[in-house]
């Protein structure tokens, strides 16, 4: 099933809300204090947070919005006492995507759970099909770490090849090497990828400079220059 990680001052009210999510099958992260969530929410994968925004010594309402900023595209419901239509509006306004009013119906409460968290899947599969995108003749799929050049499978090494500032970024600032090993990634690049195409190599050197990824200029274009 799906994790929860659920955010209220009130001991009862908490207890209440992991206990109705555990017999759902939910794993259940329960805690009072906004630190102990964000921990949470910095070690742990969750896909739904349930808030109730009159949380301790802070804005509650400011919370579900660093809570936003932290994953935009984890659903988040608010679970407040509060009635008025304004509270409601600024809750879906600031953050929310959902709002429901205490004293609650369990059930009522579950069934929104279980949309959201079919909205949350929804909206991942969405993102994954994102990670796919198209340059000219070569489509590149970032989750899986492989191009088509052409219709023609090519899995790749897992690296972004650039020269200092990429390489930094993408081995990190320990790593020892030096350009070459740059050099090296795109000659084993160009050997797997250049044979599938029909024009010129996407990666272009810039001397003294790095690489660049940009579709190759028309033969055409090349003679007339």
């Amino acid at each position: 099933m799906a994790s929860v990680l659920a955010l209220d001052k009130d001991l009862l009210n908490l207890e209440l809300l992991a206990f109705l999510l555990k017999q759902e099958g939910h794993s259940v992260y329960a805690t009072a204090e906004p630190e102990t969530a964000f921990n949470i929410l910095h070690s742990t994968v969750v896909d739904l947070v349930v808030v109730e925004p009159a949380v301790q010594r802070q804005d509650g309402y400011r919370v579900c919005q660093q809570i936003r900023q932290f994953n935009p595209y984890t659903p988040l419901m608010i679970l407040s006492e509060r009635h008025e239509e304004d509270q409601i509006v600024r809750g879906l306004m600031t953050a929310a995507d959902d709002y429901l009013t205490k004293p609650f119906s369990p059930r009522q409460l579950l069934a929104r759970v279980h949309a959201l968290l079919r909205r949350g899947k929804l909206t991942q599969a969405m993102l994954r099909q994102d990670e796919n995108f198209s340059i000219g003749e070569i489509t590149l799929n970032l989750q899986q770490m492989a191009a088509l050049v052409n219709g023609v499978r090519v899995s790749l090494t897992p690296r972004v090849l650039s020269r200092d500032q990429l390489m930094r970024l993408a081995w990190g600032e320990n790593f020892v090497g030096g350009a070459k090993t740059v050099d090296v990634c795109i000659l084993r690049l160009r050997k797997k990828v250049h044979p599938h195409l029909t024009g010129g190599f996407y990666i272009q050197a810039l001397r003294g400079f790095g690489y660049k990824f940009e579709l190759p200029r028309p033969q055409n274009a090349l003679a007339s220059c």
